[in-house]
């Protein structure tokens, strides 16, 4: 009698055992489900694609580099000379110098051009209760300039001020203080790239640029396949930053 009463406890429980399997219940995690708004799943989905694309020009850069370092220890054997390293290193050169914004680019991009209350001293009244977001500030310049390096701007200028990674937006009443420079509204965005992609990316119905339209700013973005940049204006000095050995 107790075999049996046993082999009954088995049997049960290995039923019970098996219908938890199949109802892949896990006792050791606790799973939370998150939900997004639209627009935090189009920044998430935008992230995702910048980091794939980041991604990818990492890897064409690696291998890129490599065959540059290839060249350079093979100097004077088989077709390597002294005069192809020396041109491969002006030309890095040159491309370091675009990137750090020390010389003057041009190539396809767009051309954005902002206009607040400002530009209108007629409808100007310190009474109206949204002034404050019709006027362009430091932090809209900011967030645009992040939509456009988003959307895949390779060089930006605000007011013919080169963008880089010195570069300072500061509010001063209706005016803005771009690298130390006061610029007043119109404000004119360059952008060097794929022209296309981004007066699309930042006509987005998610993205800020159609938030500040809604506010009252004006905004128009024309294409252009020849959009010019001047250099960053001021020395970079390094005062302090040393390499790692």
């Amino acid at each position: 009698m107790k075999n049996n009463e046993s082999s009954l406890f088995v049997f049960i429980a290995t039923i019970i055992v098996g219908i938890l399997i199949s109802l892949n219940i896990n006792f050791n995690r606790t799973y939370n489900r998150v939900f997004l708004s639209t627009k935090q799943y189009q920044d998430a989905y935008s992230q995702r694609n910048k980091l794939r694309s980041d991604i990818s020009s990492l890897e064409e850069e690696y291998s890129e580099l490599n065959k540059k370092l290839t060249s350079f220890e093979n100097v004077g054997h088989g077709h390597t000379s002294v005069s192809n390293v020396s041109n491969e290193i002006e030309d890095e050169l040159t491309k370091n110098k675009m990137i750090l914004g020390t010389v003057d680019v041009e190539g396809e991009g767009i051309i954005l051009t902002l206009k607040d209350i400002s530009n209108d001293l007629y409808f100007y009244s310190d009474d109206d209760p949204n002034l404050m977001d019709k006027i362009i500030h430091n932090y809209d310049i900011f967030t645009l300039i992040n939509d456009l390096k988003m959307a895949g701007a390779e060089a930006i200028s605000i007011n013919g001020q080169r963008v880089n990674d010195r570069t300072s937006v500061i509010c001063d009443g209706s005016l803005l203080e771009v690298n130390g420079v006061k610029i007043a509204s119109p404000f004119n965005i360059n952008a060097i790239g794929n022209k296309e992609s981004l007066k699309t990316y930042m006509l987005g119905d998610e993205n800020y640029l159609r938030y500040m339209m809604a506010r009252g700013i004006y905004a128009d973005i024309a294409e252009s396949d020849n959009v010019k940049i001047q250099a960053y204006p001021f020395d970079i000095d390094e005062q302090f930053l040393k390499s790692t050995k």
